[in-house]
């Protein structure tokens, strides 16, 4: 989430989400699901569509197309849409290659060893029932 809201950050100079907010978002997934423990990789693996449902309203409000008096109009919703509609491919590319390198982390590199079988434990016999 940093690294995404340092390219937002870069891009506030031009007035709106361009390659730095991109090139973040791209980088940020990716050393998200390189940099987690193998409990979290779910959690990484999810997080770029999240991100960017977030981030792109948000930056659109920021930006200028944001919210007025008629905050639920039919032009104001679709001026907050419009943009996570068209980086829809980027979101798309970033979540498949996040999951993929999840799934290779998950099930070649760091496959889950065996379980250990439960050792039962010898209980003596009470002291009626031995002979």
């Amino acid at each position: 989430m940093a690294v995404t809201l340092t390219g937002v950050a870069i891009d506030s100079f031009s007035g709106g989400l361009g390659t730095g907010f991109t090139v973040g978002y791209f980088l940020g997934c990716l050393v998200a699901v390189l940099a987690v423990s193998r409990r979290a990789l779910f959690v990484a693996g999810i997080q770029p569509p999240l991100i960017m449902s977030v981030l792109v309203p948000m930056a659109s409000v920021i930006a200028g197309a944001g919210l007025t008096a008629a905050a639920f109009s039919r032009s104001q919703m679709i001026s907050l849409v419009l943009p996570l509609a068209t980086r829809f491919p980027l979101m798309l590319t970033t979540t498949l290659v996040v999951v993929a390198i999840a799934l290779i982390r998950a099930f070649v590199l760091e496959p889950r060893s065996p379980r250990p079988v439960a050792v039962r434990r010898q209980r003596a016999a009470p002291a009626h029932a031995r002979r």
